[in-house]
């Protein structure tokens, strides 16, 4: 390095270009990966919800440094929030897709908004993403919307509803029907009663015994 002028940057540079070392490089690297994983699994056999709250507090921990390299490491953030690496690396390739479709000026609120989508629904474009969320705020306010009360419902009336005046009519009749006995029956109750005071009268008068002749 002192006779070159060569630095480490550039040597390891050097290395991941060159075929050979590139060869060396990958000798072993799936089971290196294997023990990664597993040695920073700190999902505990579950998924991570990510939901509004957690999308921002992961867009705040995943910033980059002014060499462009992260300043946490994926199996760090991984212990902060729960998940896998895997985890990790999926929502980093989302908020890269992200900001490529929204640029670096996006509010945070937007960018949380988009991280929320699918991967493939991020991929199908910003056209995508703005379509799905219309017919979600459509169908949002269609479900708060009341419904209104059918034409049929308005006009069908119940077949044991009657008007007021019919049943009015429909009952006074057999009342009158019914008072006429009563008022007969009291009608003839005094002819009956006098009746009787008549004959109970003939029978205790007593009989004068008429004046014989001569």
């Amino acid at each position: 390095m002192e006779v070159t002028g060569y630095s480490k940057e550039d040597i390891l540079r050097a290395r991941n270009r060159h075929p050979y070392w590139k060869r060396k490089k990958m000798e072993g690297s799936a089971e290196r990966t294997r023990r990664r994983l597993a040695a920073h699994d700190y999902s505990g056999g579950g998924s991570v919800p990510w939901d509004q709250a957690l999308v921002t507090q992961f867009l705040g921990l995943n910033r980059k440094g002014p060499d462009g390299h992260y300043e946490q490491k994926d199996w760090q953030l991984a212990e902060r929030f729960g998940a896998t690496i895997p985890s990790i690396q999926y929502m980093r390739r989302k908020y890269s897709k992200v900001e490529s479709l929204l640029g670096g000026r996006a509010s945070q609120s937007k960018v949380v908004e988009y991280l929320l989508r699918a991967e493939s629904v991020l991929s199908r474009g910003r056209d995508a993403v703005e379509e799905l969320r219309a017919g979600k705020k459509a169908a949002s306010a269609k479900l708060a919307k009341p419904k209104p009360a059918s034409a049929k419902a308005k006009a069908v009336k119940p077949a044991s509803a009657k008007p007021k005046s019919a049943v009015k009519a429909t009952t006074a009749k057999p009342a009158a029907k019914a008072a006429k006995p009563k008022a007969a029956a009291k009608k003839a109750a005094p002819a009956k009663a006098s009746a009787k005071k008549g004959g109970a009268a003939a029978k205790s008068a007593p009989v004068k015994p008429s004046p014989s002749k001569g």
